[in-house]
């Protein structure tokens, strides 16, 4: 039997000699949670069998890439170095439909999203996280407009996209 004296200074000794690593790993979770649901939103929203947007013209789905792009590389700074750990992306089904694609990459925006939220952050990363919110804000609305027009050909009557 060990005196409490003895169980408490094992019990120190144990949490010196955990690496204070393991602390910094989890200070920023949800980031790390947040990214990896915007890589497999990323990966959905590429066009499945070659299919591009004329070059000329941006639609909604290519403007959204580029916001989820600025909102990883906005995560990856908050996260830090220890998070950018990049993890495998699940696979996809080929068989999905561009409509259940959009509508997937939106559900993932949206968890994302909340997981931003639960993150605590200094006053310091609060201007991170509005930006992040903001960029995902944009892409959220930029996918939704492309899910409500998704079986609309802008090339055919050479519409452009909105530009706001």
């Amino acid at each position: 039997m060990l005196s409490i004296s003895k169980r408490c200074t094992m019990g120190a000794v144990c949490l010196l000699l955990v690496p204070a690593g393991s602390f910094a790993a989890q200070s920023h979770a949800g980031y790390s949670r947040a990214m990896d649901d915007l890589r497999l939103a990323h990966a959905l929203l590429q066009r499945p069998n070659g299919m591009q947007a004329a070059a000329s013209t941006p639609d909604e789905v290519s403007i959204a890439l580029g916001h989820l792009d600025s909102a990883m590389k906005e995560l990856d700074q908050a996260a830090g170095p220890e998070q950018s750990k990049v993890q495998e992306i699940s696979k996809i089904e080929a068989r999905m439909s561009w409509a259940e694609r959009l509508d997937q990459s939106l559900r993932l925006l949206d968890r994302a999203e909340m997981e931003c939220a639960r993150e605590k952050d200094d006053s310091a990363g609060a201007k991170m996280k509005t930006r992040i919110f903001d960029l995902l804000d944009q892409a959220h609305s930029r996918l939704s407009v492309a899910l409500e027009t998704v079986n609309f050909d802008y090339g055919a009557r050479n519409i452009p996209t909105r530009n706001d």
